[in-house]
C-alpha cells in the first residue's frame, strides 16, 4: 500500500507487464439481451453460493469454501436450472471466484462478511478465462459471437481474461492483457510532489498544478438532475430515465478526474527519473467532515496508485516518505522546525535565515531528496 513506501518496487528492468484495456461495446439487441442473461446468472449462482455456503457451515459446521466444492455445486445447479446451462461455464465459475475473494477478504478482516446481489442495484458483469479474441474492431465472445466495440488501441497483447460490465453509458469490456513494455531512457531530473487541494501538485521546480475540481464543478448540475429524480413517482419509467441521467452525470465527472490524473502521472513518469511524495492516509483525512468533499473530489490515492505502476512499468523510482514527515513545517534552506505552522499560513519565513517560502513549494523542496539518492539506472 502507498502508506508503507516504494522500497520494493523499483526492477532493473521491467519488460512483461500486465495491463488492461477498457473499450466501449456496440451490441446488437440480442446480444445486449444475451449480456444480460449472462450476467443475471452469474449473479443467481453467486447468490446461490453464498447462501448454501452459510446454511451448510451453520447446520453441520462443514467448510465449504473451496473453489472444488463450489464448482460442484455449480454443475448440481445446472442440472436444476436449465437456464443456467445458456451461459458459458467461465461466467459462472468466476462468481465462484468472486465469493471466494470475498470470504478472504474477510477473514484478512479487509471487509465485511460477503452479501447477496441485488437484481437492481448490483453491477451487471461476467468474466471469461479463455475463449475471447479479438479481430479488428470485433471481439469474439464464446456462446455469444462477435461483437463490435470502439477500439481505441491498435497493439493490444496477449488476452487471459474478459470482463464485460455494464455503465451508465452502455456495456463495456475489459481485456486483461499479458504485454511486453520497454522502459523508458534514462534522465537526470527529479522532482518532489507536493499533493494538496488549493493546487492539485505542486512540484519542486515551482510549478503549480491547478486543482480542477471536477465534482464540485459538475455539483450545480448534479443538484438540478437529482431533484428531478426524487419529484418523479416510484417505480415508474420516468423515474428510471431520471435515475440513468444521474449515473450518466456521476461516470462522467469520474471520468474526467480519470483522464486528468493519468495525463499528470504520465508526465511526471515520463521526465523525471526519480519522484519524491508524501505518503497520505486519506481514509484518515477524509474524517475532517468541512474537507471531506474536497479530498474525496481530488482523488489522491488514485493518482499515487498511478505514480507506483506506471514508474514501476517504466523503470522510473517512486520513493514515499513517512506520513509523519513534516514537510511543511521544516524549512529546506536549514532544516529548521516550525511548530506553530496553521492551515491556513501559506507563507513561512525561516527563524534561522529569514528566507521566506510559499509553503507548497517549501514541501516539495524537502520532498525532492527522498528521490536525489534513486538516480542510477
Amino acid at each position: 500500500m502507498i502508506e508503507h513506501g516504494f522500497s520494493d518496487l523499483y526492477l532493473w528492468k521491467m519488460n512483461t507487464i500486465r495491463r488492461t484495456h477498457k473499450f466501449r461495446l456496440r451490441p446488437t439487441a440480442e446480444q445486449e439481451q444475451q449480456f444480460r442473461q449472462f450476467a443475471g446468472n452469474a449473479r443467481f449462482v453467486y447468490n446461490r453460493l453464498l447462501a448454501w455456503s452459510s446454511e451448510t457451515y451453520k447446520a453441520t459446521g462443514e467448510n465449504t469454501i473451496s473453489r472444488k466444492l463450489m464448482c460442484a455445486k455449480i454443475t448440481q445447479l445446472k442440472s436444476e436450472y436449465d437456464f443456467l446451462n445458456h451461459s458459458h461455464v467461465h461466467t459462472l465459475q468466476s462468481a465462484a471466484d468472486d465469493l471466494l475473494s470475498g470470504y478472504k477478504r474477510f477473514f484478512n478482516k479487509q471487509g465485511g462478511y460477503p452479501r447477496f446481489k441485488s437484481k437492481r442495484h448490483a453491477k451487471q458483469s461476467f468474466r471469461y478465462k479463455s475463449g475471447a479474441k479479438v479481430a479488428g474492431d470485433t471481439v469474439w465472445l464464446p456462446k455469444i459471437g462477435w461483437v463490435r466495440f470502439y477500439r481505441s488501441v491498435e497493439q493490444i497483447g496477449q488476452i487471459k481474461t474478459v470482463t464485460v460490465s455494464r455503465c451508465a453509458s452502455g456495456w463495456y469490456i475489459s481485456l486483461s492483457c499479458v504485454e511486453e513494455i520497454e522502459p523508458y531512457s534514462s534522465v537526470q531530473q527529479t522532482v518532489g510532489v507536493d499533493l494538496g487541494l488549493s493546487h492539485y501538485a505542486t512540484l519542486s521546480t515551482g510549478e503549480k498544478v491547478d486543482n480542477p475540481r471536477h465534482y464540485r464543478t459538475a455539483e450545480r448540475k448534479l443538484r438540478r438532475l437529482q431533484r428531478s429524480l426524487s419529484r418523479k413517482q416510484k417505480g415508474s419509467a420516468n423515474r428510471a430515465k431520471a435515475r440513468a441521467k444521474v449515473a450518466r452525470h456521476h461516470e462522467k465527472v469520474a471520468n474526467m478526474r480519470k483522464d486528468f490524473q493519468h495525463k499528470l502521472t504520465t508526465r511526471l513518469v515520463v521526465e523525471n527519473q526519480a519522484i519524491g511524495v508524501e505518503s497520505l492516509h486519506v481514509k484518515g483525512m477524509m474524517r475532517n467532515r468541512r474537507l471531506a468533499k474536497s479530498i474525496g473530489d481530488a482523488g489522491w490515492s488514485e493518482t499515487l496508485r498511478q505514480l507506483q505502476y506506471k514508474s514501476e512499468w517504466h523503470g522510473r523510482r517512486l520513493e514515499a516518505k513517512d506520513r509523519f514527515y513534516p514537510s511543511s513545517k521544516t524549512t529546506n534552506c536549514c532544516g529548521a522546525y516550525l511548530a506553530d505552522l496553521k492551515l491556513s499560513d501559506r507563507e513561512i519565513t525561516c527563524p534561522d535565515c529569514g528566507q521566506t517560502w510559499d509553503r507548497d513549494i517549501n514541501a516539495a523542496l524537502n520532498l525532492k531528496p527522498v528521490a536525489v539518492g534513486h538516480t542510477d539506472t
